[in-house]
C-alpha cells in the first residue's frame, strides 16, 4: 500500500495546490482506488489490451467523523496502445456535512507523462510518473505484481461476462480483466465506495477526440513546486496521507461550529 499512497499523495497534491482550503477540506475525504490502481500500472505496455473503453457508476456513503457523507457519478476510460495514451474523465457529485459539491476530473497519461486538468482555474499540470525503481514489480501489472503489494487471491468471477481475477488489498477489493480494474470496492475513513463497470469494449478503434484536453494552458509542476517536491513525495506513507485526510476533516468540523 506504501507505494500506492506515494502515487496518490503525488497527485493528491499537485491537482490542487492552487485551491482554496474550503474546497480541500470537502474535496479530499473521497480518495479513489481506481487512481492508485491505474497509475500503479504506469509502465510501457500498462494493459494486456491493445485499446479499449470503459465506463463506471461510483456509489459511495458513511460516516465522516460523525456526520453523515455519500457520493454518486460517473467515469469514463479510454486508452490504446496497451495504455501508452490513456484518458479518465471522472464527474462526481459529493455531499457532505449537507454541502453539495460537484467536480469534474480529467487525467491524461502520454507514456511517462501525466496531465492533470484543474477545471477551476482552467489550466492543465503536467509531471512525470513517478515509480519507484527499487520495487520493479510496480512496472507490471500480473499476479505478481499483487501478491508483491500483500493481495490475496480471491478467486475468479465475471463483471460484464468478462472473467476477472479478484483481489483482496487490505480492505478494499478489487476486480481486474487482463490489468484493467473492472470493479472496485473501498473502504476508508467510515466510507464504503463501490466503482463498478457499466460498460466495458476492448481492442477497438477509438477516435482521437476521446483523448484531447480542454484548451487551458499547460504547466510543469516541477517548476511550480521545484524540484525537491518528488523526494518528499517519495518519502510520504499512507500514514501521513490518512493524517492530512483527518486533519481537513478536523478543520472542516471546526469550521461549522
Amino acid at each position: 500500500m506504501k507505494s500506492i499512497a506515494k502515487l496518490s499523495y503525488y497527485l493528491y497534491t499537485s491537482a490542487n495546490l492552487l485551491e482554496d482550503e474550503k474546497v480541500k477540506k470537502s474535496k479530499y475525504i473521497f480518495i479513489f482506488l481506481l487512481v492508485g490502481v491505474v497509475n500503479l500500472f504506469a509502465a510501457a505496455n500498462r494493459y494486456d489490451i491493445k485499446s479499449g473503453m470503459v465506463e463506471y457508476e461510483i456509489v459511495g456513503e458513511g460516516d465522516v467523523g460523525g456526520n453523515s457523507a455519500a457520493l454518486s457519478g460517473t467515469s469514463k476510460l479510454y486508452f490504446k496502445d496497451f495504455g501508452n495514451v490513456e484518458l479518465t474523465d471522472e464527474k462526481i457529485q459529493q455531499t457532505v456535512m449537507k454541502e453539495i459539491e460537484e467536480e469534474r476530473t480529467v487525467t491524461k497519461i502520454m507514456g511517462d507523462k501525466i496531465y492533470n486538468v484543474d477545471f477551476t482555474d482552467e489550466v492543465t499540470y503536467t509531471q512525470k510518473m513517478v515509480i519507484d525503481d527499487e520495487e520493479p514489480t510496480l512496472n507490471v501489472k500480473n499476479k505478481e505484481a499483487f501478491i508483491s503489494m500483500g493481495a490475496k487471491n480471491l478467486g475468479v468471477e465475471k463483471v460484464l461476462g468478462y472473467d476477472c481475477d479478484v483481489w483482496q488489498l487490505g480492505e478494499d477489493r478489487i476486480w481486474v480483466y487482463n490489468s484493467v480494474p473492472l470493479k472496485l470496492i473501498t473502504k476508508s475513513l467510515g466510507l464504503v465506495q463501490i466503482q463498478e463497470a457499466k460498460l466495458a469494449v476492448f481492442n477497438i478503434t477509438i477516435k482521437e477526440d476521446k483523448f484531447k484536453l480542454p484548451p487551458f494552458p499547460v504547466k510543469a509542476m516541477e517548476e511550480i513546486i521545484g524540484d525537491n517536491y518528488t523526494e518528499e513525495a517519495s518519502s510520504s506513507s499512507i500514514e501521513e496521507e490518512n493524517k492530512t485526510i483527518s486533519n481537513l476533516i478536523k478543520q472542516s468540523e471546526k469550521s461549522k461550529k
